[in-house]
């Protein structure tokens, strides 16, 4: 197996040792991406928030840092939901599941954050559309993926495991899924000189 094919693998579902030292890299990277969709997200006091895709539970640190919010992760990944119990203890709720079939009730949720999963959402959508059911009406979405034209570049990324996006092709999927998302909703951003990121703000 390539070094790429095993990169993209433990991108997917990081397991063991490997994926362990992954998801610490992965928060050394997404430091900026996880603080402006945590900006655009503007969690409020009391919210119930569902981090899709959790990881390590940065995200939820960094929710939890800001306001007294209800925080949930979720992550198909053993190994990062361990890490994520381990970073925050009582502080959060941490639920091993895949995210295409959440074992939450329909509208438990007031908003949800995706930070670098939609790769993952299948051509049926049946991740976003699992995410749209557990949102209250009403309720928000934040994604956040690297764009298109940076990842196209990069070997990982063709070994059929992650799904691509530019702007238009996020909005559709989201609407394909429900949610209501218009082109001022999706947000291209430079991350770095050299990364070009996708933001999104869409509601159910």
């Amino acid at each position: 197996m390539t070094f790429a094919r095993r990169l993209a693998r433990q991108l997917a579902r990081p397991s063991g040792t490997a994926g362990r030292l992954l998801g610490n890299a992965m928060d050394i990277v997404n430091r900026r991406p996880l603080r402006l969709a945590v900006d655009m997200l503007a969690p409020l006091a009391g919210e119930s928030i569902l981090d899709a895709g959790c990881g390590t539970g940065a995200a939820m640190a960094e929710m939890l840092g800001r306001v007294p919010c209800h925080v949930t992760g979720v992550d198909a990944s053993e190994t990062m939901v361990a890490a994520a119990r381990r970073r925050l203890g009582t502080r959060a709720e941490c639920v091993q599941a895949s995210l295409e079939d959440l074992p939450f009730a329909p509208a438990r949720f007031d908003a949800v954050l995706a930070l670098n999963v939609l790769y993952f959402n299948d051509d049926a959508n049946t991740m976003l559309r699992a995410l749209h059911r557990v949102l209250r009406p009403g309720g928000r979405l934040v994604a956040y993926v690297t764009h298109r034209d940076t990842m196209q570049d990069w070997p990982f990324a063709s070994e059929g495991l992650h799904r691509l996006y530019d702007a238009v092709a996020l909005r559709e999927a989201l609407l394909t899924s429900g949610f209501a998302c218009t082109s001022h909703d999706v947000h291209e951003v430079a991350v770095t000189r050299s990364v070009k990121g996708l933001f999104v703000h869409a509601v159910r």
